[in-house]
């Protein structure tokens, strides 16, 4: 559960599967060595705890201690020396993206501009050539992959395609160059069998909620860390998606919207899912203290929201207890999309639940075919030829009842319709008896 600065934190003590006791812990710093220490006290009960951690920490010292600034960068695009060179070209083509892109989005494409710069900077805009292109698609996929290979080659396009809508030059010649081949990684989810040893697992831990919300409603990692209970109606059992945890241009977290337009979404909540964020929202209350409805759902012990790196590390660990195939906190995106569609919910309501614009990427990205659907697909051959089991489409139960000779005479008519321009039964010219 989550304690506040300075509150230090209490826990049960586990024993053969039983609360045999409560432990708090507090954190200190030493005045004359300006180390960390912990020290921690142990009762019988939750409130013991918590009234012995209390005194404890009124008798630590108390020392403040200076914090290391941060070492993150803006991302910085250098400027160019020559106003005709490919690199003037990217300063005044990543400026205008600046405009309309998210600062995480804007550090990608800086990023691969720089890699471009040692092969393509000096290079007069006019002179590109398509070699000179794939020179330094070559340079990359040496240096750092075929994945980094083919996003700077699709930076590299995006510009010179601007380039072209600028009237700059007279064609895109990144066009004719194909992105390097790679291995994409095999989409892993969980199971229903594998989620539920998964939760019986994080049912004892503070961030439980988190998981069980992860899995029922597909939020995105930043959606979810960024949740504030005035976002939350557990009344009505509707949670909005209005914000993001993203980085900004430093690389440093702030509140960010959405990742897309459709990401700001209407989420139905499950009725067992609320009773978990009403039991999280009890266990919030501290003293008089209420949640605020500006407050993070889910919280660090300074009340701000959880790192992504923290829920990564406690998310990999839980795994790890419960002997389950390590995958992605992402994947249980991926997991609760493929749990929808083998639940026979409509894919249009599973792309609106996901965020999703077009039910199609739905589809092919973040849906998983379990092996039991797989199963139901191996249907032996006898009873795929068999007439027993052979269903009439829509429309040719009439087909289906003619016998087979009358089939036969009647394509053959239609031949001879097609091969003289007359029909042979009916002595009718062809266009009296198309209209008949």
């Amino acid at each position: 559960m989550r304690r506040r600065a300075n509150e230090g934190t209490v826990h049960p003590v586990h024993y053969k599967g039983q609360i045999v006791s409560w432990r708090g812990l507090a954190t200190y710093t030493d005045p004359n060595t300006l180390t960390r220490h912990r020290k921690s006290v142990s009762r019988r009960t939750k409130e013991e705890a918590e009234a012995a951690l209390l005194a404890l920490i009124k008798k630590l010292p108390k020392v403040s201690v200076e914090r290391r600034p941060r070492t993150a960068k803006i991302a910085v695009f250098p400027p160019s020396k020559s106003p005709d060179s490919m690199h003037a070209l990217f300063s005044r083509w990543i400026d205008f993206k600046h405009r309309d892109i998210r600062p995480s989005t804007y550090r990608n494409y800086v990023h691969a501009l720089k890699l471009s710069l040692p092969h393509l900077g000096e290079k007069p805009l006019k002179q590109l050539t398509v070699l000179d292109v794939e020179a330094l698609v070559s340079a990359v996929y040496q240096e750092r992959g075929p994945k980094t290979a083919g996003r700077v080659l699709r930076v590299v396009g995006m510009a010179l395609r601007q380039a072209v809508r600028w009237q700059m030059i007279p064609g895109n010649v990144a066009e004719a160059v194909s992105a390097p081949r790679f291995q994409k990684r095999e989409m892993q989810v969980w199971n229903p069998e594998q989620i539920e040893r998964f939760l019986k697992v994080a049912k004892r831990h503070r961030l439980y909620p988190l998981f069980a919300l992860a899995l029922s409603t597909g939020m995105r990692k930043g959606e979810l860390l960024s949740l504030q209970w005035q976002d939350v109606d557990l009344e009505s059992r509707v949670l909005m998606v209005r914000r993001n945890l993203v980085k900004n241009e430093a690389g440093q977290y702030e509140l960010g919207l959405p990742k897309t337009g459709t990401g700001t979404r209407r989420i139905m909540l499950a009725t067992d899912t609320v009773e978990t964020l009403q039991k999280h929202w009890l266990e919030e209350i501290r003293g008089k203290r209420t949640p605020k409805p500006g407050d993070f759902v889910f919280t660090a012990a300074s009340g701000n929201h959880i790192m992504h790196r923290h829920l990564d590390r406690v998310f990999r660990e839980l795994t790890e207890k419960a002997r389950l195939p390590r995958i992605r906190f992402h994947d249980l995106r991926h997991t609760s999309a493929s749990l929808l569609i083998r639940h026979g919910v409509s894919p249009k309501i599973v792309a609106d639940r996901m965020g999703h614009a077009d039910v199609r990427f739905t589809l092919q990205v973040y849906t998983h075919v379990y092996d039991d659907q797989r199963e139901e697909a191996a249907v032996p051959l006898t009873d795929l030829l068999g007439s027993r089991k052979m269903r009439p489409m829509e429309g040719d139960a009439g087909l289906t009842s003619t016998p087979l000779p009358a089939l036969r005479e009647l394509y053959a008519a239609l031949g001879k319709v097609l091969a003289t321009g007359s029909d042979p039964r009916m002595n009718l010219p062809t266009e009296e008896f198309a209209m008949n």
